[in-house]
């Protein structure tokens, strides 16, 4: 199969078998708490941070109104999270990617504020100080990966001295650590995101298809498998690359004719103490969940391939068992949720309400807007918020589209059939035109060329470009869809396609 997830391509390079008496479990955990993070923003300004934790979630900071503003979030963590936040420049010298890392332990408050140039600088903060990447260094390399230009540097060097570049690295934080002004329970949180830093590289290096295994590499394998707990006591970027290069080295010396480009069979090709771990187990039921959220219908290739290797192992069969029930959330989303909360304790569960965690898209209040005039295809005027928000429906979905977009009029048959098979449940379809005044002519031509004359909740957006709500949600390109709940919330400003695989999925979790 052809995964194009970024999540299983981690899956590749020499594997070894690990020292038995080394038997990770759970990653450690923090107590539980909420964390209170606050930005400063200027009108209309905006700044999302990426946690990548399993669900790789979003967390948007949006000042919708017309003076400056606090915009306050808070979020509950069960362990430490390392947030990114990537600010893009454009300078004459060439474009630069600078990222702003923040260390959060549950229970901490932070007051950041933006200054020049979309940076931000922190102002207040209950925990650390300073931004992580103030504190120790984070090379380019633990946010992006450029495995040629890794090779060069190991054929220029040598394995020993790649190694001991990344060694030195680790060293010269460690003793930036040991200099901070903060509490040993600090400096240790700060001591496991070096160990996830100095790891990442590693676990590249072990990938590496250019490079066999070796004395030399079963040792850093060891070293870094002893520690995945530290490694995985935070949510950081690189866990899953980390847990799938231990996963992979040791199912690759266990077995030498193994397909390593087959996820599944790969995961199923580990040792017997690797395999009963729950780390291994948290980690393909992590791999489970993200494939269904990105690419529900993948699951059943998943499900073909698990039906090769599921003897090898109870997990197996039930991580089988599973695949089957998600596939029947094509045919019955309803009635495949209650199966799984009924399966295994509902342990499973989980994997249906995880996406909603990843979409995490901030509700958009529309009660703060003024009135925003729409037409109708004989010029009755209406207001959006009427319009959406409704006691009959408990979704609109709203698609913006005009009659030069062709994009917009080659979704429009997958709408509609979406609209015809979801026809009695409590959603309504709306489509709103950006055509100019001008253009009201061809807007009527194309909605009667498409078949929506005539049709109820038909409407044209006056004044798009300097409408609110054109300002509230930044729309620059269309075709873009609306989510809205009965309230006339904004739910999600930018949902699937009609013609994406899970459009209609979506949906149906919504209506549940």
């Amino acid at each position: 199969m052809n995964i194009k997830l970024p999540f299983f391509l981690i899956i590749s390079g020499a594997l070894i078998s690990y020292s038995s008496h080394d038997k990770p479990g759970r990653p450690l955990l923090c107590e539980a708490g909420t964390v209170v993070v606050s930005v400063a923003l200027k009108p209309h300004e905006s700044l999302v941070f990426n946690s990548f934790d399993r669900y790789s979630r979003k967390y948007e900071f949006k000042n919708y109104i017309e003076k400056d503003t606090l915009i306050t979030r808070q979020i509950k963590l069960s362990r430490p999270a390392l947030w990114q936040y990537g600010n893009f420049l454009v300078l004459p010298t060439g474009p630069v990617l600078k990222i702003y890392s923040l260390l959060l332990l549950p229970g901490d408050t932070v007051l950041l504020k933006g200054v020049n140039d979309g940076a931000i600088a922190m102002t207040k903060s209950s925990g650390y100080q300073k931004l992580l990447d103030s504190l120790i260094t984070l090379p380019k390399e633990f946010y992006w990966y450029d495995v040629k230009s890794q090779q060069i540097l190991v054929k220029d060097s040598g394995i020993k001295k790649f190694l001991q570049s990344i060694e030195n690295t680790f060293s010269q934080n460690e003793n930036r650590i040991d200099r901070l002004n903060v509490s040993v329970l600090r400096s240790d949180w700060i001591r496991k995101v070096n160990k996830n830093i100095k790891y990442t590289a590693i676990a590249h290096l072990l990938q590496n298809k250019e490079i066999n295994s070796s004395a030399v590499m079963d040792s850093v394998y060891k070293e870094m498998y002893a520690d995945v707990n530290d490694i995985l006591a935070v949510d950081a970027i690189n866990n899953n690359v980390i847990m799938g290069s231990i996963v992979s080295y040791n199912a690759k010396k266990n077995n030498h004719n193994l397909n390593k480009d087959n996820f599944w069979a790969t995961a199923a090709g580990v040792d017997t103490v690797l395999r009963e771990t729950a780390f291994y187990k948290d980690y393909l039921k992590s791999a489970m969940e993200a494939q269904y959220i990105n690419a529900p219908k993948e699951i059943i290739t998943i499900r073909q391939q698990l039906a090769d290797i599921s003897s090898k192992s109870p997990f197996l069969d039930t991580l089988y068992e599973v695949s089957g029930m998600l596939a029947e959330t094509f045919k019955d989303y309803s009635g495949a949720k209650q199966k799984l909360q009924n399966y295994a304790g509902g342990h499973y569960a989980s994997i249906m309400d995880a996406d909603n965690q990843a979409d995490n898209h901030k509700i958009k209040p529309t009660k703060y807007l003024p009135p925003i005039l729409l037409y109708d295809f004989a010029g009755k005027k209406a207001d959006f918020k009427q319009v959406v928000a409704s006691n009959d429906y408990k979704l609109t979905l709203v698609d913006f589209w005009a009659s030069w977009c062709i994009p917009c009029i080659m979704e429009m048959p997958a709408l509609k059939r979406a609209e015809e098979n979801m026809k009695g449940k409590p959603i309504k379809f709306v489509t709103i035109s950006i055509d100019k005044d001008q253009d009201i002519s061809k807007w009527i031509a194309a909605a009667k060329q498409n078949k929506l004359y005539g049709k109820a909740f038909q409407y044209r957006l006056a004044n798009f470009k300097q409408s609110p709500l054109t300002k509230l949600i930044h729309i620059r390109n269309i075709p873009r869809y609306l989510l809205i709940d009965q309230q006339g919330n904004i739910i999600d400003d930018d949902f699937y396609r009609p013609s994406d695989e899970r459009f209609q999925l979506q949906l149906e979790k919504h209506l549940d």
